[in-house]
């Protein structure tokens, strides 16, 4: 039978993150993807919005999947509120299946930072616990330990705040945030920390909405079949392919899709 990998998120409507980026990288690993939509994201030139998904909603989508078997990890991306990690939290206290973490507080198509130290808060209290692999860019890292990042060092230091307060494992991505010429991430297993880099990817526009859904889904879906090391730098590898061959959305766009077939097809 065909593992089954469940994406509990929210729907970019540019398809480049979200369920949609989770689905179609489940799909290139070869498992079976089901999802729970905790909300709709809409993106135009000069609008963000979040719509959350009802409560009861979301109860009864977790109640669906959660009665089948054969599912072999659990991502978690956009909880857009208290509740909503709420509920969340409570179904996946009952399971002992690997469980990653996106802590998805900041977008780049925006840059408010309105209301995130609640939500941070609640992933902290609430998720953190749970985490198999948790998966924080600079900025949330930075809103989850109430720290300053600008170095490795920072990053490492961070990395392991995370893992004391209960995150198994702790991968805070660089990305194009950290300054310098390349691009690093830090994994940190509770005892050793290791670093992945390459350089930086240099195009007109940046190819890289929804890096962060796709590079922890690759991690939900490879984690069963390998080490966290190699888990990771497959990831590492699977993004970069994503975003060297991304997919243009239009002139009013500064940012372009990844696009997770790139590797197979690009």
């Amino acid at each position: 039978m065909v593992n089954k990998v469940l994406t509990i998120a929210g729907s970019d409507s540019l398809s480049g993150g979200g369920i949609q980026a989770d689905l179609a990288t489940f799909e290139e690993y070869g498992v079976v993807g089901l999802s729970v939509i905790t909300s709709i994201v809409t993106v135009q030139a000069d609008s963000f919005q979040i719509f959350p998904i009802d409560i009861n909603v979301i109860k009864a989508q977790l109640a669906s999947v959660m009665s089948l078997n054969q599912i072999v990890a659990i991502k978690v991306g956009l909880l857009p509120t208290v509740d909503i990690i709420n509920v969340v939290a409570d179904c996946l206290e009952t399971i002992s299946i690997p469980i990653i973490i996106d802590p998805v507080m900041i977008f780049k198509e925006s840059a408010s930072k309105a209301g995130k130290s609640e939500l941070a808060q609640a992933i902290h209290n609430r998720l953190l616990p749970l985490a198999t692999v948790l998966t924080p860019n600079l900025n949330e890292a930075q809103l989850l330990t109430n720290s300053v990042i600008h170095r490795v060092d920072d990053m490492k230091q961070a990395a392991r705040l995370l893992a004391n307060e209960g995150a198994k494992n702790v991968v805070i991505k660089g990305g194009a945030r950290l300054s310098g010429d390349l691009a690093v991430d830090v994994l940190f297993d509770g005892e050793e920390f290791t670093i992945f880099q390459n350089e930086k990817i240099k195009t007109p526009v940046p190819y890289n909405n929804g890096a962060g859904c796709t590079f922890s889904a690759s991690i939900a879906a490879n984690l069963v079949e390998n080490d966290m090391r190699d888990t990771v730098q497959d990831a590492k590898e699977f993004v970069l392919a994503a975003i060297k061959n991304g997919v243009v959305l239009n002139d009013k766009f500064n940012v372009g899709n990844v696009w997770q077939a790139a590797r197979r097809l690009g």
